[in-house]
């Protein structure tokens, strides 16, 4: 038991660094083509306050979130089609049907539909309409939803060894709006260098964490191989970011943040792990809200990290004080999943 728990932890270090590798090779590729392409940030309207705090940013590179999910999808196939025929690749394998056949998905639909708005803002400037990308990933959600109930007899809520009967329908729902919340929060929080990439590393690996814990190996497997993207990535995206993940960057990593959240039964903590993607979304609310009924604004500029910014905080700062605040929720979380754990 302890030789197999040895072996896996070696194997999760052995697919974080070969995918970190893998990005890191990926990247001049990537480059080449975004600068061909003229693939770059374009400070377009939105606001006047928007143009103005983001206006060094245009001409960067965008699009470059590709290199968060690519990598991971290339690796799992090869892995798998090398494990046919040399014996070191089964051990490095990770495509599993029962742990890793959704995220995969999860990871490549998030990231080509995002990637689909990218090419569309790229040609119109402005991007799909917030109503087709509404439609687009309800459909994606109601899929998963579907996936979760017809085949893997989802009516319940899992929270940690707990299960919680709530019905085929309520469980439905309650699956559509955690994965239109999770994905739609983690886009919104999407907008200084390094900040997605951090909450992005700090998440994916307490939902490492937990599927270790809880012996699925396969799906921590494919949790390391995306750490090693992530850090590959944020290597390059750090302030001052040599590039931008776009829409397929964070509607990926969205996606498998709330696909993995459910299959470790850590779904009710994902607010607290997540704690920085709901304070980001709650800003949102916030300022829509009160200019809605109030004809007031909360905020100079909504999300929080763009209103900080507005008041002359640097991107550094501004990135590494929420990093911490989001910590903090990572830590509790931890902490509650292993207390449950053991009572």
């Amino acid at each position: 038991m302890e030789t197999n728990i040895a072996l896996n932890i070696i194997k999760l270090f052995f697919l974080a660094l070969i995918s970190f590798l893998t990005t890191l090779k990926f990247v001049p590729l990537y480059l080449k083509i975004a600068l061909k392409f003229n693939l770059v940030n374009k400070s377009k309207a939105k606001t006047v306050i928007f143009n103005q705090i983001n206006k060094e940013k245009e001409g960067t590179p965008t699009m470059g979130g590709v290199l968060l999910w690519l990598p991971t999808i290339i690796l799992a196939f090869t892995f798998y089609y090398l494990s046919q025929y040399i014996s070191f690749f089964a051990f490095l394998n990770f495509l599993d049907r029962r742990e890793t056949y959704l995220p995969l998905a999860a990871l490549f639909l998030g990231g080509f539909f995002g990637l689909l708005d990218d090419i569309a803002r790229h040609v119109n400037q402005f991007g799909l309409k917030k109503r087709d990308i509404l439609i687009v990933y309800f459909s994606i959600a109601l899929l998963f939803a579907w996936w979760f109930v017809s085949k893997l007899n989802f009516n319940f809520i899992d929270f940690v060894d707990y299960r919680f009967l709530v019905g085929t329908v309520a469980f439905l729902f309650f699956f559509i709006f955690v994965f239109l919340a999770t994905v739609l929060s983690v886009d919104i929080t999407d907008g200084v260098d390094g900040l997605l990439g951090g909450l992005s590393f700090m998440i994916i690996l307490t939902l490492v964490v937990f599927a270790f814990i809880n012996g699925d190996y396969n799906l921590s497997s494919f949790g390391a191989s995306l750490l090693g993207s992530i850090i590959a990535y944020l290597w390059f995206n750090f302030y001052p970011a040599k590039f931008f993940d776009g829409n397929t960057g964070s509607f990926a990593i969205g996606s498998v943040i709330a696909i993995m959240s459910f299959f470790t039964n850590s779904i009710l903590l994902l607010p607290l792990f997540g704690l920085v993607f709901v304070i980001e979304a709650l800003s949102v609310i916030l300022q829509v809200s009160s200019k809605k009924f109030f004809n007031r604004k909360i905020f100079h500029i909504a999300p929080l990290h763009h209103h900080l910014k507005f008041k002359g905080w640097n991107e550094a700062l501004i990135t590494f004080r929420l990093w911490i605040v989001n910590a903090i929720g990572v830590s509790l979380a931890i902490i509650v999943y292993i207390f449950m754990k053991l009572i």
